[in-house]
């Protein structure tokens, strides 16, 4: 099992803008030196619910910053861009990156977000569509044209001229069983996000069966799914309790942001107890626990989790303490204690003080 990283990078009360940016590079470096493999990025506009409204930008200082990990769009929210544009932000930063670029596409959602672009929201699937497949025409082909209902492209080709394997690293977000069996019909990796695992489970039988008629061998269905990406929110304490209590606790508050922002809700405070708070697609506990659930998830034929460790006010001392379990103590369980030599000594990488690491090379 790989483990990825994902950053949202919500602004929690009391904490500024530029602290919560500081923190994001902490878990960019910490990912960097212990062995993550793709940081993947959510974008969001205008509001505390996330801060990572031009992602191609964040994106690129990642790529300056690190030598190894991945960067992945998580996703690119394509009604919102010109597809044009984001597909040489994409070309740019993957040759920045020398092809970490990992990019995954989708339509998204929040009616606040699209009304401060002004885009119809009714139009989010159609454009989507149109987008994407204009983004993935000219990042795959060497000469590409397009006319269509919103966008109009003359026959041109993207520079700096994306590598060939850009194509393998081209993903679809999935969240329904129509997306996900074109995602079968095309043969398009997919990001799988915050389901149950019996849905999960449920999803990859869809991707399986539709795949099966369309002739695939089983080797061949296995080495797709393989590719896939699931979305997990992780929490990782030293006990079971300390863990589910903290995430009830963050998304909690994140469910009433998130209504505030994307559904104009008034701001209030849940009235349900903590221990009936649901945490969809969760690995939170113990370190014993949380591997537990990565080999569940193993087990369903899937090969890489993206981490959600810094969700809603989660305290950044907690995603520290999360980070560092998980590799001090998750790794070595899945890995037979093959990765022991990953094991973080003191070092300005796991302080607890919160204090940036601004140095990717040390």
């Amino acid at each position: 099992m790989h483990l990825d990283l994902f950053q949202l990078l919500p602004v929690r009360d009391g904490v500024g803008d530029q602290e919560v940016i500081d923190q994001a590079w902490w878990e960019i470096d910490a990912a960097e030196r212990t062995g993550f493999g793709t940081i993947w990025l959510a974008e969001h506009h205008l509001s505390s619910f996330g801060l990572v409204g031009a992602p191609s930008v964040f994106a690129a200082a990642i790529a300056q910053r690190t030598q190894r990990v991945g960067i992945g769009y998580a996703v690119a929210v394509v009604p919102l861009h010109h597809p044009v544009r984001l597909a040489e932000e994409i070309a740019w930063v993957d040759a920045l990156s020398h092809g970490r670029v990992h990019v995954g596409l989708g339509p998204g959602f929040s009616p606040f977000e699209f009304a401060g672009y002004g885009i119809p929201l009714a139009e989010r699937g159609a454009r989507f569509a149109e987008g994407a497949s204009i983004v993935r025409g000219l990042l795959t082909q060497d000469v590409f044209q397009h006319q269509g209902r919103y966008w109009s492209v003359p026959e041109v080709s993207l520079r700096p001229r994306p590598r060939p394997d850009l194509r393998d690293r081209l993903y679809r977000a999935s969240s329904s069983d129509a997306s996900l069996l074109e995602a079968a019909d095309d043969r398009t990796p997919v990001l799988l996000a915050l389901k149950s695992r019996d849905e999960i489970a449920r999803s990859l039988r869809l991707y399986r069966e539709r795949r099966l008629e369309a002739g695939a061998s089983l080797a061949d269905i296995a080495r797709e799914v393989a590719r896939f990406r699931l979305l997990r929110r992780v929490c990782v304490a030293e006990t079971d309790e300390t863990a589910w209590l903290e995430a009830r606790q963050a998304i909690t508050w994140e469910n009433s942001l998130a209504a505030q922002v994307h559904e104009g809700a008034p701001a209030q405070q849940p009235e349900e107890a903590l221990a009936e708070v649901n945490v969809p697609g969760a690995c939170i506990g113990s370190p014993l626990a949380v591997a537990d659930e990565l080999r569940a998830l193993g087990a369903l034929g899937l090969r890489h989790v993206i981490c959600w460790i810094h969700f809603g006010n989660m305290p950044f001392a907690s995603v520290q303490r999360s980070m560092r379990l998980l590799v001090e103590e998750v790794v070595p369980q899945l890995t037979g204690g093959a990765e022991a030599s990953r094991s973080v000594p003191p070092n300005p990488a796991f302080a607890t003080s919160g204090a940036p690491n601004h140095t990717a090379s040390d």
